[in-house]
């Protein structure tokens, strides 16, 4: 069983036996960035199993919104990570549902994420898991970013 904590300035976080390939950390971002970063309308989780962090992402609220078209009820996922060693046994789907049930109960309606048009796996992943496909390119910088967003439905 795994959970999801907010993370705060006053935590201890440890990320020493965290490992992302080159690849994937190109694409979520850096761990420790994601869980350090001090920005308007961001808040850094973890995912933890066995009080273990396993996984690491932020929800954002905000401008961020408006320049992907989503309603000002929808929260941005982003940064989501699970460790190279906890890959392929469920957690990210875990996770997702976890994500999903702490942004019903903070009254949002829509979960948005962007993946870059050259991560194929992550993509895949997000649309198995119910996420559609937005037909919207998002440029920041030099990357090319596809929005994606799922409906939040109340049980």
């Amino acid at each position: 069983m795994i959970r999801i904590m907010k993370v705060n300035a006053e935590m201890e976080i440890s990320l020493q036996h965290y490992s992302l390939s080159m690849r994937q950390m190109n694409f979520s971002g850096h761990p420790s960035y994601i869980i350090s970063r001090k920005k308007e309308n961001y808040q850094p989780f973890v995912i933890l199993k066995d009080d273990k962090v396993i996984g690491v992402f932020a929800l954002e609220d905000g401008a961020i919104l408006a320049k992907m078209g989503a309603s000002p009820d929808a929260i941005y996922l982003r940064g989501l990570s699970i460790d190279q060693n906890h890959q392929g046994k469920g957690f990210f789907r875990q996770a997702l549902k976890l994500i999903e049930d702490y942004a019903r109960t903070a009254g949002k309606k829509e979960l948005y994420l962007m993946v870059n048009v050259k991560n194929d796996s992550g993509y895949y992943a997000f649309i198995k898991t119910g996420f559609i496909d937005r037909k919207r390119v998002v440029r920041q910088g030099l990357l090319k970013l596809k929005v994606l967003s799922k409906t939040i439905h109340n049980h």
